[in-house]
């Protein structure tokens, strides 16, 4: 443990003492520097340890000294940062105390718009910007300041009249004159841009400052902007927004985008790709590429269509288009850009709807990660709503194949929803992610689902272009619903950690009712409890209570159940124990062998197994057979069980047929015994989205079109009366 000397502590901390507490990451000690208690008793030095959300602090922390411009001593604790995450904390010194200065604070000053300048220098790795920052700022004060990731450095301000703006920096932080009004300051920056699969990258395959701070930012005010792109002919740059020019003169191409969306989150990349579009209903529909199929990219482009048109109803898309960029230089999973999405190179294509959901969640309403990651949750929610409401094949089947996962897990425990910024680390993620959208899901089992809609509408029209967060989406909702007592259920859900430890007994029917005892272990929660009874005939009634505290719950039933199932379709957030999974596809073409048919190789190539058996298994169980029945007899009884009837290329299930050359079935088949297989047929250009279904059938692009999935009839919570 670093020791710091008691005549220090009194004298105040020196800089090499603060840099070697920071590069230690000694939070106890430096705590105690701070003028005041922390907030909520979480102290800001936190960060240091927790590494932010997306591993900010990988690279270490170093303590800066910066005067302002003003003569006002700051301490600035700086790292390399990636976007979504913050870092490069800020703290006022005076003496022998640190007062901490929130990057939410905006010190008087207003961003109006961006106009940049954008040029790189390949073999140098090297980002060239100029950026003319149109501003309103407090005349009673003397400085304000900026933020940027610390790799970029200014080495110039002037103002609208081309007069020198004076400015000190020390790390991401840049102290400069406070603006008369409104001005435009020309800002000349730079950096070296070399860090991979975590923030920006510039190399001869790609340029890119995608998930990167890239660009002034004052409390992370949504701001509009434009941009200027120079690359060389053969390359295309990928801005926000829409883009106005693409011209080439000489050995130069320049992109001009107009941005007009406020937002948070700034993306850009250039390399030598390829581009494929779709026009579908008015709409330009893209995807850029080095290495993928103009096959594989036009399949991606169409899929987008249904996912924004859906979308469209929570207000009108902004953009001309949308698109995705499949990056050998970006991170893992993927980065919204509100019109288009950085992919990490391999995931694509693939039906992704929760991306181009963070249009309107995070970009028609911004989201500064400051406070919770909820528009994660939303993002999460409205992929699943688009799932399971999308007008492709049969809307009551999707409804049941794409219901969210309730299970919680131990991280919900340690903070409410409500205080998960991204200083809390890993948490905020997991929380925003997992936890929000779970109960958002919730929420709409008490709204439904119109009602839930119509709330996510209210609250764009309400707060479009600016930052917001949970209180203002309840407000929204609590307004819309004056009976439902919104209140306690944002009390337990959001600003309360944990989830529900939901345990049923004393289940009977008598006198027409079933009558049922509910409790938690430990702390209660408002539910939507639904229950599925099952009759002898093989009926099914399912009914939601809208449960506010524990005890006793009644249910009208004119004849006696076979069984009660309590959240048959596991929705609630809670303690969900591993006997409650019904059959599901997504679970067995895990864990089975794989047989090919050798006369149809190329069915499923993009669905997976556990490899690939040899000869034909005479056993069928525990076994993936993919193959059509006329080269593969052993297919013709599997399919009658299923429902399926195969005639050549076409398959028909239930009144709905597709060709195999264009779609494809897949079925977990039971042989009795306990034993099941799966089957499996078709040719898709896109792996098939089968959802929670045990059978499913799809068309070329893997749209789910029909299905059957299975409430829970066993396990914990299942009564059989």
């Amino acid at each position: 443990m670093f020791l710091v000397p008691l005549l220090v502590l009194q004298q105040g901390p020196s800089i090499r003492v603060l840099d070697q507490l920071a590069q230690s990451r000694n939070v106890a000690v430096l705590t105690k520097y701070l003028s005041s208690d922390p907030a909520g008793g979480r102290s800001p030095f936190n960060l240091l340890r927790t590494n932010g959300a997306y591993e900010v602090g990988r690279f270490g922390w170093h303590a800066l000294p910066l005067k302002g411009v003003d003569g006002q001593e700051y301490v600035i604790f700086s790292t390399p940062l990636t976007s979504e995450d913050t870092g490069e904390l800020v703290f006022k010194r005076d003496g022998q105390t640190l007062e901490f200065v929130p990057e939410s604070e905006s010190f008087g000053v207003k961003l109006v718009r961006h106009s940049f300048d954008l040029r790189f220098d390949v073999p140098s790795k090297k980002a060239i910007l100029v950026d003319r920052l149109r501003l309103s700022g407090n005349p009673s004060r003397p400085a304000f300041l900026f933020r940027m990731s610390p790799q970029y450095i200014v080495s110039s301000i002037k103002d609208k009249d081309g007069r020198p703006v004076p400015f000190l920096e020390a790390g991401g932080v840049v102290s400069t004159k406070m603006p008369a009004g409104v001005d435009v300051y020309a800002i000349s920056y730079s950096a070296s841009v070399d860090q991979p699969n975590y923030a920006g990258s510039i190399g001869p395959k790609e340029a890119t400052l995608t998930n990167d701070y890239w660009y002034p930012m004052v409390a992370r005010q949504p701001t509009p902007y434009d941009l200027v792109v120079h690359t060389q002919p053969s390359w295309i740059a990928i801005g926000q927004g829409d883009l106005v020019v693409d011209k080439t003169v000489g050995q130069e191409r320049t992109f001009q985008y107009r941005m007009d969306l406020p937002c948070v989150f700034y993306s850009v990349s250039a390399g030598p790709f390829k581009k494929v579009t779709a026009e579908i209903h008015g709409k330009i529909y893209s995807c850029w590429s080095s290495t993928m199929t103009t096959r594989q990219m036009q399949a991606q482009a169409e899929l987008y269509a249904p996912i924004i048109e859906f979308y469209s109803r929570f207000m009108p898309f902004p953009f001309k288009g949308y698109g995705a960029i499949d990056s050998e230089v970006y991170g893992g999973g993927a980065l919204e850009a509100y019109s288009f999405t950085t992919w990490g190179h391999g995931s694509l294509p693939m039906e992704d709807a929760h991306e181009p959901s963070h249009t309107w969640w995070g970009g028609i309403v911004n989201n500064t990660y400051l406070g919770s990651f909820w528009n994660e949750s939303f993002a999460v929610f409205s992929d699943g709503l688009y799932h399971r409401n999308a007008e492709i094949g049969s809307v009551a089947e999707r409804r049941q194949a794409f219901i969210q996962s309730g299970e919680g897990n131990d991280s919900y425990n340690q903070v409410a929803i409500a205080k998960s910024g991204a200083d809390v680390g890993g948490i905020g993620s997991s929380l925003g992610y997992g936890k929000g959208g779970q109960v958002l899901q919730m929420l709409e089992q008490l709204l439904g689902t119109d009602k839930m809609i119509q709330t996510m509408q209210e609250w764009i029209r309400k707060c479009h272009g600016t930052a917001s967060d949970w209180s203002e989406y309840e407000s929204v909702v609590a307004q819309l619903n004056p009976d439902r007592d919104i209140k306690s259920f944002f009390d337990d859900w959001i600003r309360k950690p944990g989830y529900a430890d939901l345990k049923v007994s004393d289940v009977h029917f008598a006198d027409g009712r079933v009558r049922m005892k509910v409790a938690f272990g430990g702390a209660s929660y408002r539910i939507p409890l639904e229950v599925m009874l099952q009759f002898a005939d093989g009926s099914r009634v399912f009914k939601t209570i809208d449960l506010k505290s524990p005890g006793y719950v009644e249910i009208a039933c004119d004849r006696k159940p076979d069984i009660l199932s309590v959240d048959p379709w596991r929705r609630i957030l809670r303690r969900i124990e591993p006997d409650e999974q019904p059959v599901e596809l997504s679970r067995f073409v895990a864990q089975y062998s794989r047989y090919s048919d050798p006369s149809h190789t190329d069915y499923l190539t993009n669905v997976g197994g556990k490899g690939v058996q040899a000869p034909p298994p005479d056993d069928p169980a525990g076994t993936f057979l993919v193959g059509n029945p006329a080269t593969m007899p052993t297919l013709n009884k599997l399919c009658r069980a299923a429902g399926f009837t195969v005639n050549g290329s076409q398959l028909t299930y239930d009144g709905t047929t597709i060709d195999l050359n264009d779609g494809c079935a897949m079925a977990v088949v039971d042989l009795g015994g306990g034993k099941t297989c799966v089957i499996g047929m078709g040719k898709t250009r896109v792996a098939p989205d089968f959802g929670r279904a045990r059978l499913v059938l799809t068309d070329g692009l893997g749209h789910f079109l029909r299905g059957k999935t299975e409430p829970k009839t066993s396990g914990y919570l299942t009564f059989r009366l």
